[in-house]
């Protein structure tokens, strides 16, 4: 059976001498392994180059139930990125949030939500002519939505600590996986905010290196064989 659906291209290993499979998220079908053939002869260059990882797709595809690898029938690009491969800091965050997506998606149902969240959060980062530095922090809160583990409750002067393992706001501080009272606060003004907002937090450097720190840490209590490798080459291009 045919669909026809846009993807965003995850990851791409070689197949044959002249195929591959590629890795989609697809709006309609969830995450996906596809065989693509013919895309690695030299005539076919250019259609390799739209397996390039957070390619944005619109795609034909054959789909059966049951079956661990499906065919493209037809793809093109749905949206050129204009300055993402030409930014340093853009390119950086979009190596992140790769990372992200990849570690933790694992469903392969359809979730139209998360697939246009994620599809206007790389549209946004491309479009920002100055990107909000808190931008990978407002992704991380998020995204959560999305993958059944949102912060629950609100911070006020009764509940002032945000415990992550349960994922909500507490009276007190106790010893393990829980915020300081600053960085719950923080955590909740990210919570509130719109995903999408260009006005950064009123927050140091360091503080926002402990917020990425506490929010991959929320991250391993809730997904499993969670871990990130690049919000250190992050850290070091915001500076």
């Amino acid at each position: 059976m045919y669909h026809k659906t846009k993807g965003i291209v995850l990851h791409t290993i070689k197949y044959s001498e002249t195929s591959v499979i590629a890795k989609i998220y697809t709006e309609k079908l969830g995450l996906v392994s596809y065989i693509v053939k013919g895309v690695r002869s030299a005539k076919t260059s250019a259609k390799a180059a739209l397996l390039q990882p957070l390619t944005l797709l619109e795609m034909e595809v054959s789909h059966r139930e049951n079956k661990q690898l499906q065919f493209i029938k037809e793809f093109r690009r749905d949206y050129v990125y204009r300055s993402i491969p030409f930014d340093t800091l853009k390119s950086t965050v979009a190596i992140f949030l790769l990372e992200l997506i990849s570690k933790s998606i694992k469903e392969h149902e359809e979730n139209g939500e998360m697939f246009d969240f994620i599809y206007e959060s790389l549209c946004v980062l491309d479009r920002s002519e100055n990107l909000n530095p808190d931008f990978h922090l407002l992704f991380l809160v998020h995204f959560t939505r999305h993958l059944g583990f949102v912060p629950h409750g609100n911070f006020s002067e009764k509940n002032a600590f945000f415990e992550m393992t349960e994922g909500m706001f507490i009276p007190q501080q106790s010893e393990m996986n829980v915020m300081s009272r600053n960085e719950s606060r923080l955590l909740n003004e990210l919570i509130l905010a719109n995903p999408f907002s260009d006005v950064p937090l009123k927050i140091t450097r360091l503080e926002r290196k402990q917020m990425m720190a506490n929010l991959i840490r929320y991250y391993q209590l809730h997904l499993e064989n969670f871990s990130l490798r690049s919000p250190e080459i992050l850290e070091e291009i915001l500076g």
